[in-house]
């Protein structure tokens, strides 16, 4: 079994899609690791990534994923490239890549393994392309968070969170949802990350 830190947005809802992801792409079974630190939103996530896994390293947690929505837009914070500059974009706060910002701030801990995730624009876009939703334009160039959430969700009020949660793993269980998820290029990344964590 593979005990992991899991720091994401939301801790029940993100949180537990990203330990199925792992559970499933790994085909072997994910613990998600436990502590009274609770993330709410990006930032807490980046703030807090430092005194999360000193914890987590105390109580034997060697591996960890790390997880924000890109939010991006048609100008500002694109989608990661191996050839972007990990310092110029992670310093930019506001429109730098949200992969290299996160990367940068979880860099140097006591990590044995660390995954940074970055799903553009949100989580809830994986979650379409899962279902095999036809998206036009493509999802990734669906620029408003809302418009996302509503589009897998259905019209607002959001259910709360386990119904959520459900909904959301759900549409990663139907025949070819994962696989279909291989076409979006910040998933591909995230795949190649869990490489060492493979046997």
């Amino acid at each position: 079994m593979l005990r992991l830190g899991i720091a994401t947005e939301c801790d029940d809802y993100d949180g537990e899609v990203f330990r199925f992801l792992v559970e499933r792409l790994l085909a072997r079974p994910v613990e998600r690791w436990q502590t009274e630190i609770h993330f709410y939103g990006d930032r807490s996530v980046k703030k807090l990534a430092g005194a999360y896994m000193r914890l987590a390293a105390r109580s034997g947690v060697r591996d960890f994923l790390f997880a924000v929505d890109n939010d991006g837009g048609a100008r500002r914070r694109p989608e990661h490239a191996p050839d972007h500059d990990v310092d110029a974009q992670a310093a930019d706060e506001k429109d730098g890549c949200r992969w290299c910002w996160l990367e940068r701030a979880t860099a140097g801990a006591v990590a044995d393994v660390r995954c940074v995730v970055v799903p553009v624009q949100t989580l809830e876009t994986w979650l379409l392309v899962a279902r095999g939703d036809a998206l036009h334009p493509a999802p990734e160039k669906v620029f408003h968070r809302s418009a996302l959430k509503k589009q897998f969700f259905g019209p607002h009020p959001l259910p709360p969170t386990e119904q959520r949660t459900q909904v959301a793993l759900a549409a990663l269980e139907l025949p070819g949802g994962i696989a279909r998820l291989g076409e979006l290029a910040s998933f591909r990344q995230f795949e190649v990350q869990l490489e060492p964590w493979r046997g």
